[in-house]
């Protein structure tokens, strides 16, 4: 028979080895809730962040399809404006050769009315058209100011993902400059100064949108409403006043200027017209009583239409030779044929919000100037009281040093600090890009029709690496937000053999 006092010891040491037995367990159900709620966190934030990341690509590319339709809205009304302009040109012709054989068949005061008409509806349409290049500064505008810089659309999709999370502003940064350069949020006026001081340049470094239209005076190809490039307009050959192009060129040749693409261009009188010239030598009369035995001969008419702001107009008709012609029923030419004000002087054409062909030309090393958006996301475990289930840590690496681990709230366990803190932030980076999407069909031989450009809305959106392109440096992106310790973390892992999404050997 056992010994009572044996059986009490048996048992004590049974409760000791179940308290020892307990506690573990209860450590690693902890560890578990812990770093479990860690890494559900963590999925939490970098979902977040790629749709923020998205929703500003996709924000983006909306935009630019807005400006491409804007564009060609602006680019039909100066095609119908110098429509209409030649239209005046060939009607002055028929009044005039009407003048020469049968006078006093079309009245002066008829004629005058309608010219005095035509005149205001190129008025109109001139105006319109600037109006639409105002339009389009606005939206672009607001994509910078409102989506970019102050981040409101990454803050609405990180709260509604849960109110903890945070996109700070300067996460921003790289975004901007993929967008504007360097340069400051357009608007009308101060572009407009701009350009009476020496242009705006859109170099290799101005981002992927060009608000003035390129280096320079805009250069809009309003016969072919092509900007310029040889695949929109797609024409052999022609002249005209405003400029005709070249036959179809599979390089996408980019011309500077107007002047470039069509050597049948003309001098005027004040440098800043717009008109329209007809190449005519003979009309024949269709209103006279009897038709004549032979054409009448008429000379060359034409309509010069200047900016509100000189009188410099022109209308040459018959045997009229310009400047100052006479006044058409009693009242100066330069009044039926004036435009609105000039956007910058000289010159009437409208300016248009065009792709930065220097971005362009970076390649696909830097997809082709296509902008990407960048999302930083964080959350402040600071900001919250510890959870019970959180614990610390402490690691010994070496004899020398101690390493802390708090899986907590840094609040009572290390010194309060800021971003750089990487214990205290869960940081998570995105990126999406604008891309431009025309492909040719199989059948034509594949390929891509165009580069990206804003003539055509052809806009996209997709999430991509972070580290996807060149200029590319997410420890930079993370530096500049204050995530300093995130950054060098990245770095170590750089300098220790990683190379995420981007190409081998880039630094950090």
């Amino acid at each position: 028979m056992q010994s009572p006092r044996l059986t009490t010891r048996a048992r004590g040491q049974a409760l000791v080895l179940f308290a020892l037995t307990l506690l573990l367990l209860s450590v690693m159900v902890l560890m578990t809730l812990g770093f479990g709620m860690r890494a559900k966190e963590r999925v939490e934030i970098q979902m977040a962040a790629d749709a923020a990341a998205y929703s500003q690509a996709v924000a983006t590319a909306r935009t630019f399809n807005a400006i491409a339709v804007m564009n060609r809205a602006q680019v039909a009304h100066m095609v119908a404006m110098a429509g209409t302009q030649a239209l005046i040109s060939h009607s002055s012709q028929e009044f005039a050769a009407h003048n020469a054989v049968c006078p006093g068949d079309i009245l002066p005061s008829e004629w005058h009315d309608a010219d005095m008409a035509a005149g205001a509806q190129v008025k109109s349409l001139q105006g319109q058209a600037g109006t639409l290049y105002r339009a389009g500064l606005t939206i672009y505008a607001e994509l910078l100011g409102e989506h970019v810089l102050e981040q409101k659309l990454a803050r609405r999709v990180a709260r509604a993902a849960n109110p903890e999370l945070q996109a700070v502003q300067e996460g921003a940064s790289k975004s901007f400059s993929e967008l504007n350069g360097g340069n400051q949020v357009p608007s009308h006026g101060d572009l407009m100064n701009a350009m009476r001081g020496g242009g705006v340049v859109c170099g290799p470094n101005g981002g992927a949108v060009c608000p003035a239209g390129g280096a320079g005076r805009a250069s809009l190809n309003a016969t072919m409403g092509s900007l310029g490039w040889t695949w929109v307009h797609n024409r052999p050959g022609g002249s005209a006043g405003f400029g005709a192009g070249a036959t179809r060129n599979a390089g996408f040749t980019h011309y500077s200027s107007a002047a470039a693409m069509d050597p049948a261009t003309y001098d005027t009188v004040s440098g800043r017209n717009s008109w329209g010239h007809d190449h005519g030598r003979a009309v024949i009369p269709t209103r006279c009583r009897s038709r004549p035995p032979t054409p009448a001969a008429a000379t060359d008419a034409w309509v010069m239409s200047d900016e509100e702001q000189t009188h410099e107009d022109q209308h040459v008709y018959g045997a009229r030779v310009p400047p100052g012609q006479s006044p058409e029923n009693g009242e100066p030419t330069w009044q039926a044929h004036t435009l609105g004000a000039c956007v910058s002087c000289p010159g009437i054409w409208p300016f248009s919000i065009a792709y930065n062909v220097a971005a362009l030309n970076l390649g696909a090393a830097d997809q082709y100037g296509q902008p990407k958006l960048y999302a930083l996301l964080h959350r402040d475990y600071a900001t919250r009281p510890p959870d019970p289930w959180n614990l610390f840590f402490r690691f010994r690496f070496n004899a020398e040093t101690d390493k802390a681990f708090d899986n907590a709230s840094p609040l009572g366990r290390i010194q309060a600090t800021g971003r750089e803190d990487v214990q205290r932030n869960q940081v998570a980076l995105s990126a999406g890009i604008a891309y431009y999407h025309r492909p040719r069909p199989a059948m034509e031989g594949g390929g891509w029709r165009e580069p990206p450009n804003f003539l055509n809305p052809f806009w996209r959106a997709t999430l991509v690496s972070a580290e996807g392109a060149s200029d590319d440096r997410p420890a930079d992106s993370l530096s500049r937000a204050g995530f300093t310790e995130h950054a060098q973390a990245l770095r170590r892992l750089v300098s220790e053999g990683y190379r995420g999404g981007g190409p081998t050997g880039r630094g950090y």
